[in-house]
């Protein structure tokens, strides 16, 4: 018989996994874009698929997460602090979902042409909303170990 903390330690890891791994792979992805601007129909090809695993990532932790402080887990300081962690990355996120990406897709050039000023500033500020949730994620995960 499969215990419940096992359950949510299955689920946190998964969602983890899902999260950190999908931040990961999106921002190489989207850094390869700064270099080479045949490559955005591609990345704009796997952004969302890769967005979706991201989030069901950050469902998990946050589900197993609640879980492990309602079988009465210890709510300490660094708890607190990796919690606060988690909410920026759930604020960041639909800001480069249903802001900044959309903003990407619709001055991305076309096949051939370079460019223009207006994506090459929404690039970079989608990178760097990227790089920090990203970063928070990996934050995340090396007080995790401490946990």
């Amino acid at each position: 018989m499969t215990s419940l903390p096992f359950v949510l330690t299955l689920a946190h890891l998964i969602g983890l996994a899902l999260g950190v791994g999908g931040a990961s792979t999106k921002l190489v992805l989207l850094r390869r874009c700064t270099t080479d601007d045949a490559f955005v129909p591609t990345y704009l090809a796997v952004a969302r698929p890769i967005t979706r695993l991201i989030i069901l990532g950050l469902v998990l932790l946050t589900a197993s997460g609640v879980g492990w402080l309602l079988l009465g887990y210890r709510f300490t300081p660094f708890l607190v602090v990796k919690v606060v962690l988690v909410a920026a990355i759930w604020v960041i996120g639909p800001i480069i979902d249903n802001v900044v990406e959309p903003a990407f897709r619709n001055f991305a050039p076309a096949a051939g042409q370079s460019a223009s000023a207006d994506f090459v500033r929404v690039r970079q500020r989608y990178v760097l909303l990227e790089t920090a949730a990203t970063g928070l994620f990996y934050l995340i995960l090396v007080m995790g170990v401490r946990l």
